[in-house]
């Protein structure tokens, strides 16, 4: 199932749960909290890197899991595996799960503060509503680091390289890092092969400025000869 609305400004999110009225009651909250523009709600595939390759080929901008995956059949996973899978592949990316096992849940969790209840009453986990309002604010908080380090490196990468330093440099590969892991980049040159590329390049543009000068002393030396 998936709502899509004609606010493509508002974040796109996918919930995975084995029980079907567990899907129902989500999407209606989430539909009718009027903070998406895309709702997909989805059963447990039965392996794990099935179900990554799912989510991944959505391109939504949050995931939201069931913790207990397990009732409704076969699947080797739970919500945590699941969440943990997706941040090896996309690093930072905004994920929560919601569950009726609040304590397994928490101790199964390498973040705990992504562990909110299904029990609209929890005053602990907040609710349904509260986690709807934490997606937004997360999705948004982790777009916003994305494009600040995007605006950072493009004004590193505009430095002429003969001019680059070496904390220039080692930034530039910090940021380049950053932004592959976050955007889930299949291929991707090493750390040092990136250094390596830059500090040939800042050679380079050394050397080219060293060859103007040269040029330009010689031309200025004919000159002062011929007067």
């Amino acid at each position: 199932m998936v709502e899509i609305t004609q606010n493509a400004a508002l974040p796109s999110i996918v919930y995975i749960d084995e029980n079907p009225d567990a899907r129902a009651d989500f999407f209606t909250d989430a539909y009718q909290s009027g903070r998406f523009s895309e709702i997909h709600v989805l059963p447990p595939l039965p392996d794990l890197d099935d179900m990554v390759e799912q989510i991944m080929g959505l391109q939504v901008n949050a995931l939201i899991s069931d913790f207990q995956l397990t009732e409704a059949g076969p699947v080797n996973y739970n919500g945590e595996t699941l969440v943990e899978a997706i941040l090896a592949r996309r690093a930072d990316f905004p994920c929560f799960i919601q569950t009726s096992f609040d304590e397994a849940a928490l101790n199964a969790a390498e973040d705990v503060n992504r562990v909110y209840s299904k029990n609209p009453k929890a005053a602990a986990g907040g609710g349904r509503d509260h986690l709807l309002q934490r997606i937004v604010i997360q999705v948004e908080r982790h777009a916003k680091r994305l494009a600040e380090w995007q605006a950072e490196l493009d004004e590193l990468l505009a430095i002429d390289r003969g001019t680059l330093t070496a904390l220039q440099i080692e930034r530039i590969v910090e940021l380049d890092d950053a932004l592959e892991s976050n955007m889930g980049v299949d291929v991707s040159l090493p750390q040092q092969a990136k250094r390596d590329l830059l500090k040939s390049e800042n050679l380079m543009g050394r050397q080219a400025d060293l060859i103007i000068e040269t040029e330009k002393l010689i031309s200025d030396m004919r000159q002062a000869l011929n007067d």
